[in-house]
């Protein structure tokens, strides 16, 4: 079993299909100075079939994906549209190097700069561009066609260094029951098609290609992050079972989608979705939530050269408003920092980034880039019902701050004379154990209270959210109950609404734990909602509660979670 991130959830089992990107072997060699005008004519030529080839796939993928996540191409055309990457390689044509040469040499220097860039995943995702966009250029130039689409020809998983936006247009789509990526994270390209295909993923597993062969039998755990090469009989056997279950199960909780999450005993939970692009709307109204809990906005701010204005914001905002058509929106701003951080907003080295500069303390020290997110969050927010909400925050100071420069960003609308929402809820995302041991002091600057689960864990346990230092879901350990009862009574105490917004939100597991503490606001990935919901609609709020108090007095996480799956097995919930 080899372990990585978990994805996209599902369970796939069939044969590996081993990809490996194109190879394309051409020629070095010097021209004459006579040839250089005939070279430069070829490139140029190139250039513009390549641009022609990238904008149709855009369109067409913007049809069957969205044109969020189209967007992935934009990156492509805009290399292509960089007068400086052309004069690269213009330069070295002028210099007798035959085109081909040129277009290698220049695509090589940018994949190493960006790839060899330790730990920043939106910079290797641009070497991955710049590799796709040479061999474009390449194929281009020595009149090739090449589609690994024909080479997939049976529905199998696919197991790949890396996935490229490019790779994933070739390949045939239909057949892919699931992906397993060496590299990649939560936000990589690879993550962002899986979800569009609804198949299940798992990324950053390292080196496995030495591990698996084609046409080994694989089974893709893409709840648990795990890939499992050539399992023996009773393994695969009790996958199959759980495959059916879960196919079962997701075709019988469909029928959930327009029942209230309603306890047997009238204890109403509201059921909201986190999103990462707006093209994830349509989903989330599938699975019939209530409203956005979280709109991450990173994406638009990751892998370009500059942030985006505000006029692109309000149009990403507004998408979603107009598409929720009433419903809550809660926009998260940005927050970025330690391994994922925007080129553009550069910070003095830090040897450990996850406990320095990031979340909040990043945007109080970028003011310009903030303001102009609040102004794009504000305008949003006259169109419909928009939240904002801080993440990473440690201290009252820096919800104090953060209202001061929303409270600029205001005014500088009034002067613009553009409409927005005067009376915009601030809320703290609760995901650092200051702010949580601190909860009800931040009452005042708060209208509202969101628990981020994966961070209060490891923050709490001092135990990376990725580390295989326990298998056990360290969400269930004593400490983190705990403090998670603390915020909610905190919470009720300064009469303050509180959802959860973490992975635990989205766990069945810990839905009657959860409702028993006292929480009746759930937001997660919309695939998890119709499970929480059928745990809900299938216990009463008095016998949660009596859990919760058991629970409380435990003291592993093993404990907890043995506790409750007994529980959920009584009542044939657990499977």
């Amino acid at each position: 079993m080899l372990q990585g991130i978990a994805a996209t959830p599902g369970i796939a089992i069939g044969k590996a299909f081993i990809f490996r990107p194109e190879q394309l072997n051409f020629e070095k060699r010097l021209i004459v100075q006579e040839d250089v005008p005939k070279e430069l004519f070829r490139l140029q030529t190139a250039i513009d079939q390549a641009h022609k080839e990238l904008s149709t796939i855009y369109n067409r993928m913007a049809k069957e994906l969205g044109r969020d996540r189209a967007g992935i191409f934009q990156a492509q055309l805009m290399i292509l549209e960089d007068p400086g990457f052309e004069s690269e390689i213009a330069g070295l044509v002028k210099e007798c190097n035959n085109v081909e040469a040129a277009v290698g040499e220049v695509a090589t220097h940018y994949i190493k700069f960006y790839g060899e860039a330790q730990g920043k995943e939106h910079m290797r995702e641009r070497a991955a561009d710049y590799r796709d966009v040479g061999c474009r250029l390449l194929r281009i130039l020595l009149g090739q066609s090449w589609s690994p689409g024909t080479r997939l020809t049976e529905d199998a998983i696919v197991i790949a260094k890396e996935l490229t936006a490019a790779d994933m247009v070739d390949l045939d789509r239909s057949k892919i029951l699931g992906l397993a990526i060496e590299s990649g994270g939560r936000t990589s390209t690879a993550t962002i098609l899986a979800r569009s295909l609804e198949v299940a993923a798992v990324v950053g597993l390292g080196r496995i290609l030495g591990q698996v062969n084609s046409g080994d039998t694989v089974i893709l755990d893409g709840g648990k992050g795990a890939l499992l090469v050539n399992p023996d009989d009773k393994t695969l056997a009790d996958y199959r079972r759980r495959h059916e279950t879960y196919v079962a199960c997701k075709n019988e909780l469909q029928s959930l989608h327009d029942l209230p999450a309603l306890t047997l005993d009238n204890y109403r939970v509201s059921m909201l979705a986190n999103i990462d692009h707006p093209g994830e709307v349509a989903g989330a109204l599938a699975q019939g939530a209530d409203g956005i809990g979280l709109f991450r906005t990173e994406y638009l701010f990751m892998g370009r050269e500059e942030p985006p204005g505000e006029e692109e914001q309000y149009q990403a905002y507004m998408q979603v408003v107009r598409e929720m058509k009433g419903r809550p929106v809660v926009v998260r701003t940005l927050d970025v920092g330690g391994e994922k951080s925007p080129w553009y907003m550069v910070m003095p080295y830090e040897p450990n980034p996850f406990l320095g500069c990031r979340g909040i303390r990043l945007s109080l020290n970028f003011e310009d880039v903030f303001k102009s997110q609040l102004r794009a969050i504000l305008r949003a927010g006259a169109q419909g019902p928009v939240r904002v909400m801080f993440p990473m925050v440690s201290r009252v100071e820096e919800m104090r701050r953060a209202k001061a420069l929303m409270a600029e960003a205001k005014q500088e609308l009034d002067r613009a004379g553009a409409p927005y929402d005067r009376n915009m809820q601030v809320g703290l995302l609760v995901e650092v154990p200051s702010a949580a041991l601190t909860a009800e002091l931040f009452a005042p600057e708060v209208d509202f209270y969101s628990i981020g689960t994966n961070d209060l864990v490891q923050y709490t346990l001092a135990l990376d959210r990725m580390s295989d230092v326990s298998p056990i879901d360290q969400s269930l350990h004593p400490a983190v109950v705990r403090l998670v009862r603390h915020i909610i009574d905190a919470a009720k105490l300064v009469r303050k609404p509180v959802s959860m917004c973490g992975e635990m939100a989205g766990q069945p597991m810990s839905t009657p734990l959860l409702v028993g503490l006292g929480l009746n606001q759930f937001s997660a990935a919309a695939g998890s909602l119709p499970e929480v919901k059928k745990v809900i609609r299938a216990i009463t709020l008095k016998e949660a509660r009596e859990l919760a108090a058991h629970i409380l007095q435990l003291a592993t996480p093993e404990e907890v979670k043995d506790c409750i799956e007994n529980w959920l097995t009584a009542r044939r919930l657990y499977f």
